[in-house]
């Protein structure tokens, strides 16, 4: 959308913009087509859409073509279109030739012989469609979208080709072409014409891209009204692979997705049913290997010689249907694969799924390294062949556990609890009795992330034992339902690890009680606690006399997180970093993961709390390197993202943070994680002025915030997205009921001044746009909260005086002070402490303060507003805050004095706009003005699409015309 939008902008402005846009059936090009067409026409564009039809090539010449033509004549009648060509009855008999009834009384044999010979006719054809496309954009811009151009006919690829080629004469027209690239085979006629048209300088290819993991369970969410259960969300992304449409269908399936839909199967089938018999027999047999397939194994499952193989498979590989790999074979999309295997009769489906058991049994090496045990539990699970099912799912599940393949080892792990009853001597078969199979599921669903079923898997094996034959093993599972309940925000208790430590003594089991007083002490260090420091101290006691080193560092690490409070304030050099760096050598030594994650999260947290925003930035991405060799970037990896992205945002590194947010938002993490990532997503994206995208995750986050026990870390943020969206879409005094509804519901005064004073400063704000009592009760409640609230370090000492610089009545130094001279000082002393940090955006939403501030006190405040806002200006615009940078051109303009004539009100132009539009009017470049108003040459290319839209005007000289015609610049220029 972001390409369109700006090559949209581009053509308003003079320049010719052409894109090819691709991507297979169903991801996505006839919605996107369809959003970008009614924002099209809400600007005043004419968009004009013709479709290829899969007849095309046979007798449909220029299909798309007469198609718009027809649509165009249905809009504003032939008349009018005859119109537009005066004078030229060879122009409508041209045009004829794509829809007859143009020809008035002529037949079509008499239209084409007045023509001449082909190649002029042709010729002649191909100009008067130019010409009416330029006529047509005179008035307004025009979009021309061709759709399923792989379906395009000779005649209408060339014409495709001679408009995009003669662009240039064509002012105010975007021409956009869609295609399924799954479609183009190597000898598809398309293929050479992407290529040549790809190498003109105005054509942009762009691909769409199927979703996302985390795209798709939006999708999914945005489908079924609210986040799916992880399985779900998890089976739709591995069975539609991210196709927006087959996510839709398989969603809509009453039974749960667990078939694929006739309408579905028969358009996947397709391509299938096209290639020869002896193919779609070895494809019926690929189809059971589940995933990529080497050739010599799939040689040895259908017998054939490897040549014979080769021969028969080809068609379906220069078909599209399979895609080479290193040494094999894989289905293009896994949903035609399981098309097909539903082709199988089911004596079929077993003796197949059985031979390749027994292949690669008899020689592991026809599979990848490492994956002969889980390609055997896949195959003897679908021969149903009970025993070796379940015995060799335990087995490739000890492998995945060596590959850090968490997911696919819960998979395997449930598979063997899903057999258990039908295989009579299972314990024996394995070696493990029903509980240690909960317990490893358990062990897998917390990697995994999947903290439900961890929970279930817990509860279960707990059912199942009696702590008084077997207390250490009861004391640890109560240990780990406590996590996972915690996890999942649904209990606050301490009553299940109260009772764990009271079946494990110290004399009883020293490891398995250093286990539990570290989960004891964990959970102190972040919800307070009077036994957090005695747990942590016998559970580094233990470690010790045990020789735990890992037990150590851990119990190193909780010390640290519980000397720095529950705030998480620590000074570099500290104790906690002492302790912390400690901990790192420990088990760094004895290459310990889970103590060094800790570590990485606890490190970069206390970190971002005193202002070293770069350090903690660093300490987090590192982490997240290292969550993804072990296996874990879907959670602790896309937990650490989230202390990556809060010191990018400090730091003014917003795209940067965008960045990360995305990505770890793709890998669909834990409820939780999604939460946090939501807020500071949401957060950037009502900083820029992206209302949509911060409305919907902000709702994403609410889904996730509302549902859990309160976090002030988690529970204040959302407040204040919750308040400064009210704000942008409901106006002051709905961000005050908002507000003062949070104070009401969080316990405020019982959280960390971390998150109170960026709270207390974002309600300030919005009570003082909104007079009134409501406003003034706010106020009221948030002095008697800021009179409370300790401010530790450098970045509370910031948030603390821009309280101050809001709300002078709660400093008893300026309280009641009314001279702006103190307020304004006040408020400077705000700018300089978020320079200190170099925390920009808060500096230059100060830098506003302050001006607003100047002022308030008439026309003498007018030079030292100017000169706080200039210094705010290039702040802003190099974030992109847009709506920032509008509040700074607006206040700049009442600063400068008059700017602009009496029309600039009634035409809406921003102040930003109208010192573009000045510029324009000088005959300034983008890059010009940008280098002129510090902003980015993209940011100027806004301005001046928007400046376009308002006054009207099809090109920048038209603009310029009309700014003259208004007299906008007179009382300016007459000023200087």
């Amino acid at each position: 959308m972001a390409a369109l939008q700006t090559a949209f902008a581009a053509v308003r402005q003079g320049g010719p913009a052409a894109l090819l846009i691709g991507g297979e059936a169903g991801v996505g090009k006839s919605r996107l087509i369809s959003e970008f067409a009614g924002e099209a026409r809400a600007a005043g564009a004419r968009v004009m859409i013709g479709g290829c039809l899969e007849l095309g090539a046979d007798g449909l010449p220029f299909g798309p073509f007469t198609a718009m033509l027809r649509d165009l004549v249905r809009e504003i009648g032939a008349d009018e279109l005859v119109g537009l060509l005066p004078g030229s009855d060879r122009a409508i008999r041209e045009l004829a030739r794509l829809l007859p009834e143009l020809a008035g009384g002529q037949t079509a044999g008499d239209a084409v012989s007045a023509l001449g010979n082909a190649g002029e006719a042709r010729a002649r054809l191909f100009e008067e469609f130019l010409t009416l496309l330029e006529r047509l954009a005179v008035a307004r811009p025009l979009v021309v979208v061709v759709e399923d151009a792989h379906w395009a006919d000779r005649s209408s690829r060339d014409l495709i080709a001679f408009l995009i080629g003669y662009q240039r004469a064509l002012a105010n027209v975007l021409i956009a072409v869609t295609f399924r690239s799954d479609e183009l085979h190597r000898t598809h006629p398309l293929r050479p014409l992407l290529a040549e048209l790809t190498r003109i300088d105005w054509v942009e290819r762009t691909e769409l891209p199927r979703l996302s993991r985390g795209q798709a369970e939006e999708l999914a969410a945005a489908v079924l009204g609210g986040f799916p259960d992880r399985a779900l969300t998890d089976t739709l992304y591995e069975r539609a692979e991210g196709n927006p449409l087959f996510t839709e269908e398989l969603l809509a399936c009453p039974d749960g997705c667990a078939l694929i839909p006739d309408s579905l199967a028969d358009l996947l089938q397709q391509a299938v049913r096209r290639l020869p018999e002896d193919t779609q027999e070895v494809l019926r047999i690929a189809s059971a290997a589940g995933g990529a397939t080497s050739h010599t194994l799939l040689a040895r499952v259908t017998g054939r010689t490897e040549d014979e193989l080769t021969a028969a498979i080809r068609p379906a590989v220069t078909g599209n249907v399979l895609v080479t790999t290193a040494d094999g074979y894989a289905f293009r999309h896994a949903l035609i694969r399981e098309a097909v295997h539903e082709d199988l009769l089911p004596g079929e489906h077993s003796q197949v799924h059985t031979k390749f058991a027994l292949a690669i049994d008899a020689d592991p090496a026809l599979v990848g390294d490492g994956r002969a045990d889980m390609e055997k539990a896949h195959h003897w699970y679908s021969a149903h062949n009970s025993t070796w099912a379940l015995i060799s799912a335990w087995q490739a599940s000890v492998e995945a556990c060596r590959s850090v393949a968490h997911a696919e080892r819960l998979v395997l792990l449930a598979r063997v609890l899903e057999l258990w009853d039908q295989v009579p001597d299972a314990a024996e078969r394995i070696g493990a009795d029903h509980v240690r199979v909960l317990e490893e599921s358990a062990i897998a669903a917390r990697d995994a992330g999947e903290h439900k079923r961890g929970l279930a898997f817990t509860e279960s094996a707990l059912a199942q034992l009696d702590e008084r034959t077997d207390p250490v093993r009861v004391a640890l599972l109560l240990s780990d339902r406590f996590q996972f309940r915690r996890e999942l925000g649904i209990s606050e208790s301490m009553e299940d690890l109260d009772r764990a430590l009271t079946l494990v003594p110290e004399e009883l089991s020293k490891p398995a009680r250093t286990r539990l007083l570290l989960s004891a002490s964990d959970h102190a260090c972040h919800d307070g606690g009077p036994r957090e420091k005695e747990s942590a101290e016998e559970a580094l006691r233990l470690a010790r006399e045990t020789g735990d080193r890992e037990a150590e560092a851990q119990a190193l690490a909780l010390m640290a997180m519980i000397e720095a409070g529950p705030g998480g304030l620590a000074e570099p050099g500290s104790e906690p970093f002492r302790l912390i760096a400690q901990a790192h050598e420990i088990a760094r030594q004895v290459g310990a993961y889970q103590p060094i994650i800790k570590l990485v999260i606890y490190e970069s947290h206390l970190l971002c709390g005193v202002g070293e925003y770069q350090r903690a930035a660093e300490v987090a991405m590192q982490g997240v390197a290292d969550a993804e060799r072990h296996g874990l970037a879907r959670t602790r990896g896309a937990f650490l993202a989230i202390n990556v992205v809060e010191p990018l945002l400090y730091l003014g590194r917003w795209d940067e943070a965008s960045d990360v947010t995305e990505r770890a938002l793709d890998l669909a993490p834990p409820s939780p994680t999604r939460g946090s990532l939501c807020i500071l997503s949401g957060w950037l994206a009502l900083a820029r002025g992206d209302l949509a995208t911060a409305a919907r995750r902000t709702a994403a986050s609410r889904e996730v915030v509302n549902g859990v026990r309160y976090e002030d870390q988690k529970h204040l943020p959302q407040a204040m997205l919750e308040i400064g969206l009210s704000l942008a879409t409901d106006g002051p005094a709905a961000a005050v009921a908002v507000a003062t509804k949070t104070l009401q519901r969080c316990d405020v005064e019982g959280s960390s001044p971390r998150y109170v004073w960026p709270l207390l400063v974002t309600a300030a704000a919005v009570a003082r746009q909104a007079p009134g009592d409501a406003a003034d009760a706010l106020l009221c409640k948030l002095r008697t909260l800021a009179e409370k609230q300790d401010a530790f370090g450098p970045v509370q000492r910031a948030w603390q005086l821009s309280y101050e610089a809001i709300d002078p009545r709660s400093d008893g130094e300026t309280a009641g002070v009314a001279d702006a001279a103190a307020r304004l000082a006040a408020a400077d002393a705000a700018v300089a402490a978020w320079e200190a940090i170099d925390q920009p955006y808060p500096a230059a939403l100060a830098l506003l303060g302050a001006a607003q501030v100047a002022l308030s006190a008439g026309p003498s405040g007018r030079s030292a507003a100017a000169a706080r806002l200039r210094r705010a200006a290039p702040i802003a615009d190099g974030l992109g805050a847009r709506p920032l940078s509008e509040q700074i051109a607006a206040l700049l303009s009442q600063a400068a004095g008059p700017v602009a004539g009496p029309h600039h009100e009634r035409l809406s132009l921003t102040g930003r706009e109208i010192e573009v539009l000045r510029l324009v009017t000088a005959g300034q470049s983008n890059r010009e003005i940008a280098a002129a108003l510090f902003i980015s040459p993209k940011t100027a290319s806004v301005h001046v699409s928007n400046i376009l839209g308002k006054l009207g005007a099809a090109t920048r000289t038209e603009a310029a015309a009309r700014a003259h015609a208004l007299r906008l610049f007179e009382a300016k220029d007459a000023g200087r």
